[in-house]
């Protein structure tokens, strides 16, 4: 089955509250149905910290899972901003998620399931 790459980017109000859910969300990540491994990566590698970015790889398949995932997480950090970006070599998306509200994340979560 063929796989793609995701790289999730947390942004909150300060750096300690982005490490603590990007670490939250890779682990949500980790546990959904189609998800191969989600690991965190430094955006610096001069810091201690594993950083705010989540690489994920998940089957063709595990699309609406990952958005539903990605919803249900948002809908309970309404200050975290969110940047999703897709491998170049399948079709690269970039979605940027900011400040969102649980009927936002519905309406993605309805979006991705219709395409």
């Amino acid at each position: 089955m063929n796989t793609n790459q995701y790289l999730l980017t947390i942004e909150a109000e300060n750096d300690r509250d982005s490490d603590s859910q990007a670490r939250a969300l890779a682990d949500k990540v980790r546990e959904l149905k189609g998800v191969e491994s989600s690991d965190r990566k430094k955006s610096n590698e001069n810091t201690m910290d594993l950083g705010a970015i989540i690489s994920v790889i998940a089957t063709s398949g595990a699309s609406l899972a990952l958005a539903q995932g990605l919803a249900d997480w948002l809908r309970m950090r309404r200050t975290t901003n969110l940047t999703i970006e897709r491998n170049l070599s399948t079709n690269s998306i970039k979605v940027i998620v900011e400040r969102i509200d649980p009927e936002t994340a519905k309406q993605i979560v309805e979006l991705v399931r219709s395409a």
